[in-house]
């Protein structure tokens, strides 16, 4: 087999600053999707599955705003 160099793509600070916050992002919503987890195996709600569905609200709340309900699935009008 023959090895060779790995390829280096030159990145900017800015680019940088993105990947990080892709990776931030992504060990939140791992956390949160740990969280859920659990509340599903446990369906009791506890102090802790109140501050995660605030968490789910402050997250994708504003993308409902967007969306509505409309957008929600295709049309089914005559």
């Amino acid at each position: 087999m023959i090895r060779r160099n790995p390829t280096l793509i030159a990145m900017s600070d800015l680019d940088v600053q993105d990947v990080r916050d892709v990776i931030t992002k992504q060990k939140t919503d791992a956390t949160l999707m740990m969280k859920m987890k659990r509340m599903a195996e446990n369906p009791t709600m506890e102090k802790e599955d109140m501050d995660m569905l605030d968490q789910l609200k402050a997250r994708y709340g504003d993308r409902e705003k967007f969306t509505g309900p409309s957008a929600a699935g295709p049309s089914t009008g005559s």
